[in-house]
């Protein structure tokens, strides 16, 4: 009995290790209350990086609601450097197809959407990146917004 006990135990420890997300290296969505995002106002995440040498994959999450009015999002996306420096892009995100089915996951209200954007990004400097999302949607307040966030993946 002990040893079907402890053959369980070790089952389960090499299911629960082999789903864990071993390429995250960083993964955070902020919520916007009411599922509304005022132009002028920025998500900031503040990612820590340490290996220079490594290529990563960057993501945009999104959630947006089944009543969101549009097919894409534009967003601003303002990089800060260590020790100095920024970038700003903008970037397109398409949430629904062209006949107006949601491409994000998910059954009900809300539609989850992970939408890759660059690979192979190599970071040049060791230490805390300042990355601040904006939505660049021409609304002072855009709807149907309920999250969006930033992933890195090491690849």
């Amino acid at each position: 009995m002990v040893v079907i006990r402890n053959l369980l135990a070790v089952v389960f420890a090499i299911f629960f290790l082999a789903s864990c997300d071993s390429s995250k290296h960083f993964d955070e969505n902020l919520s916007l209350p009411g599922d509304a995002w005022p132009m002028d106002e920025a998500l900031t995440f503040n990612v820590n990086i340490d290996d220079t040498v490594s290529t990563y994959r960057f993501f945009i999450n999104v959630r947006n609601s089944t009543s969101y009015k549009y097919n894409n999002i534009y967003f601003f996306l303002t990089t800060t450097y260590p020790g100095g420096g920024m970038s700003r892009d903008t970037i397109e995100c398409m949430l629904a197809a062209r006949d107006g089915s949601w491409l994000g996951r998910g059954s009900g209200k809300y539609r989850d959407s992970r939408i890759p954007i660059r690979t192979q990004i190599r970071f040049p400097r060791k230490g805390e990146y300042v990355l601040r999302l904006n939505q660049a949607m021409r609304e002072d307040i855009l709807h149907g917004i309920s999250e969006a966030g930033i992933r890195l993946e090491k690849e």
